[in-house]
């Protein structure tokens, strides 16, 4: 399954669950969804996630109800969907964060988001803050740690 990662700024969300809506209002197939500036350490951190999701998806063990939050119950290595929103998922009044196409094709994804306001930006660092919420220690490769902590999400499920 492909998966898209797109950075962007925008004016502050007020809603994000209104925003997540607006751009999958009407995808036929796959998943938009929104994350925190500072919880991405790299593409491939995303593609394992996204195929962890799928991977659960398909075999009927997923423990969310929707594709889009199983990828985010991955990413975040919570077996709590509610908890991984929390930690990975776009807070209110934020300017700045991270768009996922999960199986949506990336030319749709970036007209999906300047419909909606968003504007494409180089790539956000993952920071201290998004380490500390997803549970990782302050030091150590990001990437490695957090594929590692997507594995890990994928056995304890």
């Amino acid at each position: 399954m492909s998966a898209h990662l797109v950075a962007w700024n925008s004016d502050p969300v007020d809603d994000p669950r209104a925003l997540a809506m607006v751009l999958e209002d009407g995808l036929e197939e796959g998943a938009i969804v929104l994350l925190a500036s500072d919880v991405v350490a790299s593409e491939r951190q995303i593609a394992a996630a996204a195929i962890a999701a799928k991977r659960r998806w398909e075999r009927g063990s997923a423990v969310a109800r929707s594709l889009g939050a199983e990828f985010m119950r991955c990413l975040a290595g919570s077996h709590h969907v509610g908890e991984a929103i929390r930690a990975v998922g776009l807070a209110s009044k934020a300017t700045s964060g991270w768009v996922v196409g999960l199986a949506v094709d990336l030319g749709e994804v970036e007209q999906r988001m300047e419909s909606a306001g968003l504007q494409s930006v180089d790539a956000h660092p993952m920071t201290a803050n998004g380490r500390s919420r997803l549970g990782l220690p302050s030091e150590g490769d990001a990437e490695l740690l957090s594929i590692g902590l997507i594995a890990e999400s994928d056995l304890l499920a």
